[in-house]
């Protein structure tokens, strides 16, 4: 137990207690126990770089270990070596230790190269070359980048050399005073300690005793810990020279590092400053580390570092709009209700115009209301797929037949996407719907740069960005924005009044973004058509009137250019949810701030039951039913979990675990209330029909993120066969006249 192995070890449990819970972080990460159900641990296992996983995503990721493992090592280096001054006097102090403290490291090394291992001869069949290949690329890159960085650190002779020997003459001449006091006492600890460590190792297998190392003077120690400390300061400032200049350059696709890179080199930032607090501060430590998380907290709410995510197209530069109950009821008058209810219908009678003209005047057309789940990169995949599939197997006609689309977050961008290759579809540009680049598209990584962008805007002063003439915030926002037009081309530059006149003319359905308003927990209406009749309050009773369910952002936007807000920024409203995205901030006076519309109707049930009930006339007469088809991530029916155990910290953390997930089904049955009422009051034929991604009976489910990993779109490719949604499909070919459907979808997994 004296031996220098171990007693490294303990004194990294008993005195360095937070770098260790960052080992244990990762650990767990690895593993799956925290972050699985967000991809945590894809992050490190499947990273993505320039759209491919391949050599360089697992290099960088594998360098960015190997920097994090440096800045432990070095770290750790500073903090202790002192106390077993024998190291000071070996050839190579710096390597002696890290050979020495390998078991914690180490460990961890070997479980993430066997979780890696493991998961690609999962998804390659087996342990091929391409998987051993795969490991030699991370592992490339944790070896080379830790030698780099060991080489640069410890033969560097000319600025570290130079900061040392400043540092030194401080310390002799008398000026920094505090400097001096903690070298010197460190110093002391040192030389005063008694002896207590038997055995060392040298590389490889050498086995040293301690006592036989020539013993070191207290100049000697002094001068050690002058030369060290100063080269971790130097190399802190090097680290955030490098997080620094990558956030930059976040707009060039070559430093749009891997998401699990970039969060080991945050890591390795912290885990130094870390480490030069606690050589400092010694016991005061946690103190000032706290002091300073709150000093940055502090410094980021200053407006030089302050950025706003804003609306990209709209304008911030006339006064803002008030909001205000009296000015929100005059948006939605009785004149406007009744142009906007006009204007819905003549859209609704184009539709039905050409569609007669398109299949026979014989028939009614049916009226299909899609509606969508959130669920990040997951849900958009899975709902554009969805609906690709319905369209090959329906022949165009389900496509053709759909009114209305509404639904939350990832969700809403399959929906879009695919309503926009329809209008080029219409409008003759695109000869079909399908095809599988379609899909890669929308499955493309996002995480990436807004991972990378909120980091580094911790760390840099506010920028901004020159955009159709008016002056943005460069955040997370913006990146985001940036690269959903670089994935889907088709939506770059689009606006959101660039589909007003199709969805007037019937050429495409009416797609309603629902995001949630923070202030008021109302929906914003983002729709390219009036649509102030859904935001009317309804007459309950002589004497009480219900609340309007909403703001149209339009109305209230229109002197600030509401109809020019890119199309990508309006989806990113519709799906701006805490720590992933920053809320958008739109200007009215006070502020209004927006966020994902899962927080009050994740499938958009509420909209659709409300656009439904306001043109039911309509739809009765000139429809042969309506069909509500639900796209979920998750099955409707969920599993009964074991309730907790009833100890103090389980009855605790209930509320944010399981009655958070209670939550989110309580809203999903209010949606399924409304839907039972629609055939009380709706005089034509309803069906219902969920097309649901099992997540919750899937052995390894997709999770919830803006990256997906090739085994994440294959899984997802493959649920359209489970027997639930063979059924489904099975019903919508008996609606169509193709019963044969089920039967017949190509397995394009394989």
């Amino acid at each position: 137990t004296s031996s220098l192995p171990v007693r490294l070890l303990v004194r990294q449990m008993r005195y360095h207690t937070l770098s260790l819970l960052i080992w244990v972080f990762l650990l767990a990460t690895l593993a799956g126990w925290v972050g699985k159900g967000f991809g945590g641990a894809y992050l490190f296992l499947e990273p993505e770089y320039l759209g491919e996983e391949g050599f360089w995503s697992l290099f960088l990721v594998g360098g960015a270990l190997g920097a994090f493992l440096f800045a432990y090592m070095v770290t750790f280096f500073i903090n202790e070596s002192y106390r077993f001054h024998f190291i000071a006097l070996t050839r190579r102090p710096f390597f002696t230790l890290f050979y020495n403290n390998l078991l914690l490291p180490g460990s961890f090394i070997a479980w993430y190269f066997y979780q890696f291992v493991s998961f690609h001869a999962r998804t390659q069949g087996g342990l091929t070359w391409l998987v051993w290949e795969k490991a030699l690329s991370l592992m490339l890159g944790v070896v080379l980048v830790f030698l780099v960085f060991s080489a640069f650190f410890f033969s560097q002779r000319g600025i570290i050399e130079h900061y040392g020997r400043k540092l030194e003459e401080g310390l002799t001449q008398g000026s920094g005073k505090h400097k001096r006091r903690v070298i010197l006492g460190r110093a002391r600890e040192a030389w005063s300690a008694k002896p207590v460590t038997s055995h060392f190792l040298l590389f490889p297998f050498r086995i040293v005793r301690a006592d036989a190392v020539e013993a070191a003077t207290f100049r000697d120690i002094v001068r050690f810990l002058n030369l060290h400390h100063g080269k971790l300061l130097l190399w802190q400032i090097l680290t955030f020279l490098l997080i620094a200049t990558l956030g930059l350059l976040d707009d060039k696709p070559y430093f749009q590092i891997p998401a699990g890179a970039t969060f080991l080199l945050v890591l390795s930032l912290i885990i130094m400053i870390m480490g030069g607090i606690s050589f400092w501060f010694r016991r005061l430590g946690v103190v000032a580390m706290l002091g300073l998380i709150l000093a940055v907290g502090l410094v980021n709410q200053l407006e030089v570092f302050r950025g706003h995510n804003q609306a990209f197209g709209m304008n911030y530069e006339v006064p803002p709009a008030p909001y205000t109950m009296a000015h929100l009821d005059s948006l939605a008058g009785p004149k406007d209700y009744q142009a906007d209810r006009a204007a819905t219908l003549a859209a609704l009678n184009s539709w039905k115009r050409q569609y007669h003209q398109r299949y026979g005047w014989n028939r009614k057309p049916r009226a299909v209301f899609v509606m969508a789940s959130g669920g990040g990169l997951r849900s958009a995949f899975w709902t554009f797929h969805t609906l690709q599939q319905l369209d090959s197997l329906t022949e165009g006609r389900l496509s053709d037949e759909i009114r209305l689309m509404t639904g939350a977050s990832g969700g809403m961008f399959g929906q879009a996407y695919f309503r926009e290759l329809y209008l080029r579809k219409q409008q003759g540009e695109l000869s079909s719907l399908q095809g599988a680049h379609y899909r890669e598209n929308i499955s493309q990584d996002l995480l990436n740069r807004i991972f990378f962008k909120s980091y580094t805007d911790l760390l840099l002063p506010r920028r901004t960005v020159s955009w159709d003439g008016h002056t943005y915030d460069r955040e997370t926002g913006y990146a985001f924005d940036q690269q959903v037009m670089k994935n889907l081309p088709e939506f770059r530059d689009r606006r959101l009044g660039d589909y007003q006149l199709p969805e007037a003319q019937g050429l495409i359905p009416h797609l309603i973004l629902t995001p949630t308003v923070i202030n008021q927990a109302r929906q914003l209406y983002i729709s390219a058509s009036p649509v102030s009749y859904l935001s009317q309050p309804n007459q309950i009773t002589r004497h009480y009137r219900s609340r309007g369910s909403g703001i149209e952002f339009r109305r209230l936007f229109a002197r600030h250019d509401a109809d020019s807000v890119y199309w990508a920024t309006a989806l990113r409203m519709n799906a701006s949810f805490p720590v992933f995205m920053p809320m958008v901030e739109l200007p009215t006076h006070p502020r209004m701030e927006v966020m994902d519309a899962g927080a009050i109707d994740n499938y958009g049930t509420m909209t659709t039951v409300k656009y439904l009930f306001e043109f039911r006339d309509w739809f009765a007469r000139n429809t042969e039913g309506v069909v509500f088809l639900q796209i979920r991530d998750n099955d409707r029916v969920d599993p009964i979990r074991d309730a907790p155990h009833h100890d103090f910290l389980s009855r605790l953390l209930a509320p944010l675990g399981e009655g958070y997930n209670s939550m989110v089904e309580a809203k999903d049955m209010s949606g399924d209330y409304l839907l039972a009422f629609v055939d009380h009051w709706y005089q034509g034929q309803v069906e219902v029909i969920p097309i649901a991604y099992p997540q919750e009976t899937s052995k390894d489910p997709a999770s919830l993120s803006w990256h997906l990993t090739q085994r994440e779109k294959q899984e997802l490719l493959r649920s359209i066969y489970t027997p639930a949604n063979q059924e489904a499909l099975a019903s919508i070919g008996r609606l169509y006249g193709t019963p044969w459907l089920a039967q017949h979808v190509p397995d394009e997994s394989r």
